[in-house]
């Protein structure tokens, strides 16, 4: 019978502790609502779990210094209630909503998600469009990761097996700022996406980001696409007509795949469409 030891650390430095203890045999477990589902499948049977529930501060939200800073344990549902996320991150607030069940979003933490390394996290399809950093500590220090580096592929990323997470930042957006998210699934709840959005648009500045999951290995940015609209909006005279080159250019992030969800076609027609239709909602309004 499969019975890991438990370690229940008291503060981060315990944790960090407990971890490189652990090393490779080790994992960090906090909602458990990607973890025990791999474990139970028996894809992972690590020798150590240390359980982060008891570390405190770790679920916080807050804004320092104009960076919004989101502890590594605050669960979706806690991101997707939060009045200033709501207010000034519209679209991490709608991400954080479409994940799983009630249940899974009150269980179910921003770092897990992060660490899980999935291409169609919602989550980090918002993420991935503010900019965000992670940050990572072990026994050697702190590193501060941006999240576009993070991520390797399906379920790999770039941390070690004596780090943790121990939170995620980015840029507090300006006031006037917009933001667009929306999930693309094969139904309205307790879907895995076909294709995620999350875009952001600085009218003061001119600049858009536009990221996508479940179009790629990892959670990508349309970067070509972004460039295209921020050498052009300020000077266009057909801006409807700029928003649909943008669009067109967008597919370049993806590579979808088929899969019992949807086609390689059909999620590259989708890239198009949203990241139009997001350029519109965001931009194109009064």
């Amino acid at each position: 019978m499969y019975e890991p030891v438990w370690r229940h650390p008291k503060s981060l430095d315990e944790a960090v502790t407990a971890i490189s203890d652990a090393g490779e045999s080790g994992r960090a477990i906090a909602g458990g609502t990607d973890l025990a589902v791999l474990i139970r499948r028996r894809v992972l049977r690590p020798d150590v779990l240390v359980d982060l529930s008891g570390v405190p501060g770790q679920a916080q939200i807050t804004v320092a210094d104009g960076r919004f800073e989101l502890g590594a344990l605050a669960t979706h549902a806690g991101i997707a209630a939060h009045p200033l996320v709501r207010e000034r991150v519209g679209l991490l607030a709608a991400a954080c909503a479409a994940v799983g069940s009630p249940q899974t979003r009150s269980r179910g933490t921003l770092g897990g998600n992060i660490a899980n390394a999935s291409p169609a996290a919602d989550s980090v399809t918002a993420l991935a469009a503010l900019d965000a950093d992670v940050r990572i500590l072990s026994m050697r220090g702190e590193r501060i990761v941006p999240l576009a580096d993070f991520f390797r592929g399906p379920g790999v990323t770039t941390l070690a097996g004596d780090e943790l997470i121990a939170g995620i930042s980015f840029n507090l957006p300006g006031a006037d700022a917009r933001s667009y998210y929306r999930k693309v699934g094969q139904r309205n709840a307790l879907a895995i996406a076909i294709v995620s959005i999350g875009a952001t648009f600085d009218p003061k500045a001119g600049t858009v980001r536009v990221s996508f999951g479940s179009v790629a290995p990892t959670v990508v940015r349309a970067r070509a696409a972004e460039e295209l609209f921020e050498s052009e909006w300020g000077t266009s005279n057909d801006r409807p007509e700029l928003v649909k080159a943008v669009a067109r250019l967008a597919v370049e992030a993806a590579s979808p795949i088929d899969d019992v969800r949807a086609t390689a076609e059909y999620r590259t027609m989708l890239v198009e469409s949203l990241t139009a239709s997001s350029l519109r909602e965001m931009c194109l309004r009064d």
